[in-house]
């Protein structure tokens, strides 16, 4: 998937807000994840894809919304 962020319907951001979540998703979140081996991504391409230990944490964040819901 593109590594662009993903916004709902209704959500909106002005163009600062726009630049910081870009900056924070593609320079700090993302090389963490692909570091950690969750994700694999291609700065160049600006791609994101499962990386060998997604599943794993896959699990993990299910739980977590699992154990939010009770």
């Amino acid at each position: 998937m593109s590594a662009d962020p993903i916004l709902r319907k209704e959500e909106t951001l002005n163009s600062g807000e726009y630049l910081t979540i870009c900056y924070e998703l593609h320079h700090v979140l993302l090389p963490e994840l692909s570091d950690e081996g969750f994700i694999e991504f291609d700065r160049f391409e600006d791609r994101v894809q499962r990386g060998v230990k997604f599943d794993g944490v896959r699990r993990f964040l299910e739980q977590i919304d699992n154990d939010h819901d009770e």
